[in-house]
Order: structure tokens, then C-alpha cells, then sequence
């Protein structure tokens, strides 16, 4: 039993150690220093608040991102070795596809990894089929929590196949009708058996005193309707918290 309990501390340590890379490799934060002279001071900058969050959790624990652009990403590890990755392909988020991925080869190893996050009802048919139960479990937890959910998953992928890949994606990139149906569609393959990393949760504090305010609003007359986009679950939370409904 030893053996087999060393060989799955092994594999914990390993998914811990690749969504660590994950949070600090798949985004759209871009570091900045405001002193060019100090290099140990970096601010985040980035569209969204929660991939800031990621970003700096990641730092947290060693994993820090120095360097970013369309072709290079740079960070060091958390045994401080600095880690260079090249930017094979990227697929910004967007709101008709729900997720995000890139895909990197690291340039002292040559390894190729796919990492894709974005929102459980888009990532959960790209994991593997044995994982899918766990995202609808963990994703209701955390949304009855009133947090906002993403689903992080990676996948290795070999320099032949990267190769084949790729040249598929350029020709449906050069395609003159259906573009992006067979940009999509190419995509597709390469997002299928995901392997699940994790699931994280984010939670969207109020600003202070929204309920007061909301309250007020309600007993001079006006109505105050709450529109969103997040779960049923991640929904009634904040509602409560905004002082629409009851906790009961």
C-alpha cells in the first residue's frame, strides 16, 4: 500500500504544480513595472478583475509572471528558475465562446501543452468523460457560495501532431467561406480529452453599502431590477447579499 499511497501523493503534487502553471501561463494579464529600475515591483494590468485575482494567486505561491507578449511568455518557477515558453497558437476569450486557450512550448524542455479554461457549461464537454461529474459537482458548490466558477484543464501534445494540427488551422484561417465555422470547428479537435486541472471560484464582493442603497431606492417607489448572467445559485446569493430576496 505504500508504494501505491507515494504514487498518489506523486500525481496531486503534479496537478497541483499544472494548475499552478496554468492560472500563471492561460490569460490576458500583462505585467508592468513602474520603475524600469526596479524590476522587484510589478503591477497587473488586464480587462477583468478575477484574471488579475488568478494571476496574482499563482504569484503567491512562486509561480510569477515577469514577461508576456504574442510570442513570449516568461516566468519563474517555484524552485526560482526562470521558465520561457514560446506562444504556438492563442484563442482570446469571447462571449459566443465562453473560454479561452493557448498553446505553449516550453523552450528548455521542448514540451507542448494546451491549457483551456472557461465556463462549466462550454469546458464540461471538452474534459474527459470519467471527469464531467466532478465539474457539475464542484461548480454547484462553489456558485451555491455565490462565487463566479471557471474551469482550468490542460493537455500534452506531441510536436507531430502540434504539426498536423496547425497546418489545419491555417488553411481553415485562409478559407473564403465558412471561416470561421472551420476555424471553429478545428479548434474543436484540439480542445477534445481535456485533462481537469481544477475549478476555481471567485467571489464578486458589492460595493459597500449597495444593499442600503437598494433598500432606499425600493421604499421611495422605484423599481430595482437585478440582471446577470452568472448560475441560478451564484444568482440567489447575490441577490440576497443586494437585499432583493429573503435568505429563506
Amino acid at each position: 500500500m505504500r508504494p501505491r499511497s507515494r504514487k498518489v501523493r506523486r500525481e496531486q503534487a503534479n496537478v497541483v504544480r499544472d494548475t499552478i502553471s496554468a492560472l500563471a501561463l492561460c490569460h490576458n494579464v500583462t505585467p508592468t513595472y513602474p520603475n524600469e529600475h526596479d524590476k522587484s515591483v510589478r503591477e497587473f494590468q488586464a480587462s477583468s478583475p478575477d484574471e488579475i485575482a488568478l494571476v496574482r494567486f499563482a504569484d503567491s505561491l512562486g509561480m510569477e509572471l515577469l514577461e508576456i507578449d504574442q510570442n513570449l511568455i516568461k516566468i519563474i518557477n517555484t524552485q526560482g528558475i526562470d521558465e520561457n515558453y514560446e506562444v504556438l497558437a492563442n484563442f482570446p476569450f469571447s462571449s459566443e465562446t465562453k473560454r479561452m486557450g493557448i498553446v505553449l512550448k516550453n523552450k528548455e524542455t521542448d514540451k507542448i501543452v494546451f491549457y483551456l479554461k472557461g465556463a462549466e457549461v462550454v469546458m464540461k464537454a471538452t474534459v474527459r468523460p470519467g471527469q464531467r461529474a466532478t465539474v457539475d459537482e464542484a461548480c454547484e458548490n462553489l456558485a451555491i457560495e455565490g462565487l463566479r466558477t471557471l474551469v482550468i484543464s490542460q493537455k500534452l501534445i506531441s510536436q507531430d501532431y502540434f504539426d498536423s494540427w496547425f497546418k489545419r488551422y491555417q488553411s481553415a484561417k485562409a478559407c473564403m467561406t465558412n471561416r470561421e465555422e472551420k476555424v471553429q470547428q478545428v479548434i474543436g479537435e484540439l480542445e477534445n480529452g481535456m485533462e481537469l486541472l481544477a475549478i476555481t471560484g471567485v467571489e464578486d464582493k458589492l460595493q459597500d453599502e449597495v444593499a442600503l442603497v437598494i433598500e432606499s431606492l425600493r421604499s421611495a417607489g422605484i423599481q430595482v431590477w437585478m440582471l446577470t448572467g452568472d448560475k441560478v445559485e451564484t444568482a440567489t446569493c447575490i441577490a440576497i447579499s443586494a437585499g432583493f430576496k429573503d435568505r429563506r
